[in-house]
């Protein structure tokens, strides 16, 4: 009799433990069916114009810092890390990754049930939008995503229906603190050329992200200078004129443009609006040519 009990407690205890396992795979199911996840600045950009706040479960470690566009009620989310413990914890229905990202990161979380989707390396308003027509089907949102690509496109002809009727293109050069700039094949130059502006670091002969070179600083000077502030203690084109004699002498001659880092963190879809911005500049100089 008493071996009986101690069976039957054990088949008792045994079917609790079966349901309780069934109820908490149940219950993360239904959690991972609700949430997409985004790791990085990059891809919360992506993620914010396709993804219903409802549905968005954590955006990255960086959403609620000057370089998100992330709006506020949804900069509480922020706080996915690329680390496998963090988003093996999230266990996201959908995990999005930046084109930097090692996907094998999310291992943990692919082998709980989450889905991984990543971005291609962009640098153009093309490969944007090819990004988020792979993303789009990633989330089931391929209608969605052709709107929004559509409006894009419709803002890109505006600004070249402007630069059409402009007599002369002007020259800008992309300047950080320390002479960085940024030449042809990058994101920085696909905004100069839709705002209707030469890339005097193209004409330089730069390609991708390098120093600007002095003497052609002198020989063939910007029209233009956009700066970027890509943190709170990055020091702007503006201090670091006044502490170079090359700068200092354009002072009075070349005006500056700042352009908020979180409009090009990456190659995404706030890129039409740096370039928006740096055509209206652009136009203003237009008007005040002789």
């Amino acid at each position: 009799m008493a071996v009986f009990l101690r069976n039957s407690n054990r088949s008792v205890f045994r079917a609790i433990g079966n349901l309780v396992a069934v109820l908490a795979l149940f219950a993360t199911s239904n959690t991972l069916a609700q949430g997409v996840a985004s790791t990085s600045l990059c891809s919360d950009a992506y993620v914010l114009e396709m993804v219903e706040p409802e549905r968005i479960k954590a955006l990255s470690w960086q959403a609620g810092s000057p370089l998100s566009l992330a709006p506020k009620p949804l900069q509480s989310l922020a706080g996915a890390w690329v680390e496998a413990e963090t988003l093996l914890a999230l266990a996201p229905a959908q995990l999005v990754f930046d084109a930097g990202t090692n996907v094998k990161i999310g291992k943990l979380a692919i082998e709980r049930g989450s889905e991984v989707f990543q971005l291609l390396p962009a640098s153009n308003f093309e490969q944007i939008n090819q990004n988020r027509r792979n993303l789009a089907r990633f989330l089931g949102k391929t209608e969605q995503a052709e709107t929004i690509i559509e409006k894009q496109n419709q803002r890109i002809a505006d600004l070249a229906a402007k630069k059409h009727n402009e007599s002369g293109r002007l020259k800008v050069l992309y300047l950080t603190p320390t002479l960085g700039t940024a030449g042809s094949n990058t994101l920085v130059d696909s905004a100069i050329t839709a705002a209707g502006g030469i890339n005097l670091a193209t004409e330089y002969g730069i390609s991708g992200w390098g120093q600007i070179p002095l003497e052609r600083l002198i020989s063939n000077p910007p029209d233009l200078i956009v700066s970027s502030f890509f943190s709170a203690k990055t020091h702007s084109v503006l201090q670091f004129r006044s502490n170079h004699s090359i700068l200092r002498n354009l002072r009075k001659q070349v005006p500056v443009i700042h352009i908020s880092g979180a409009l090009w963190v990456c190659a995404g879809p706030h890129l039409i609006t740096a370039a928006e911005l740096i055509a209206n500049e652009l136009q203003q100089l237009q008007g005040r040519r002789p």
